[in-house]
């Protein structure tokens, strides 16, 4: 039996009022050196993890898991349903042409870490942006403004990325084994994704700024009116 953490959060009930997400700027891809900026995840400064904008510790819910069920349980709680994530999708944003071949290269669980590092590099700048945004102004600047709707789309990015993982094992590019060893492996924590989404609501409820709340299960959300729908990259 596997012990799995997963954080639960309230979220604002708001719409997300950004474009849609361009996960083909220059500047979002980070990894194996297929990656359009491979210091975006890797160079990244972690966060303090866990603690909300009011320094208090995010809730965790101890979930333990049969372990031959833990990979499905990892794909699941990567899938983000109000996305249309399709593996191939990412792979074709995240990785240029020109290191294709690179890519074809490595095993499927360093493709996936690549991939939860590139995301972990977007809600690290998520995180730094936000953090970057006084909360005791009488109204935000134009500045503010700009900056909440780039750390929008970052974060989408970031939960695109991982609910594209989610698509490849729906497909069976990924076995169960080789999603879990990429995911320990990798160390992966939802520490960075609880502090973003903390700072994601003070920000917006601070200033009117309009968010879709976060769909997947590693947060909780549960009105389906807050969903959002069409294109995301």
């Amino acid at each position: 039996m596997t012990d799995y953490e997963l954080d639960a959060t309230d979220t604002a009930e708001a719409t997300d009022s950004t474009d849609a997400a361009d996960a083909t700027d220059p500047t979002d891809a980070a990894g194996s050196g297929a990656a359009r900026d491979p210091d975006a995840a890797r160079d990244a400064e972690a966060p303090a993890g866990g603690a909300g904008p009011d320094g208090s510790p995010s809730e965790r819910l101890g979930v333990p898991v049969p372990d031959e069920h833990v990979g499905a349980f990892l794909a699941e709680a990567f899938e983000d349903p109000e996305r249309d994530a399709a593996w191939a999708d990412v792979v074709d944003s995240f990785v240029p042409e020109s290191a294709r071949d690179e890519w074809r290269d490595l095993s499927m669980v360093d493709r996936l870490r690549e991939v939860l590092a590139a995301a972990d590099g977007y809600d690290a700048r998520v995180v730094e942006l936000l953090d970057g945004i006084p909360l005791d102004r009488e109204e935000a600047t134009a500045e503010m403004e700009r900056t909440f709707h780039e750390a929008m789309r970052l974060r989408r990015n970031a939960d695109t990325f991982r609910s594209g993982i989610a698509d490849a094992h729906a497909e069976g590019r990924v076995a169960d084994e080789a999603l879990v060893d990429a995911v320990e492996g990798y160390g992966f924590d939802t520490d960075t994704i609880a502090e973003r989404e903390d700072l994601v609501e003070a920000v917006a409820e601070r200033y009117g700024f309009g968010f879709r709340p976060y769909g997947g299960t590693l947060m909780d959300t549960d009105d389906p009116a807050d969903r959002e729908t069409g294109e995301v990259w």
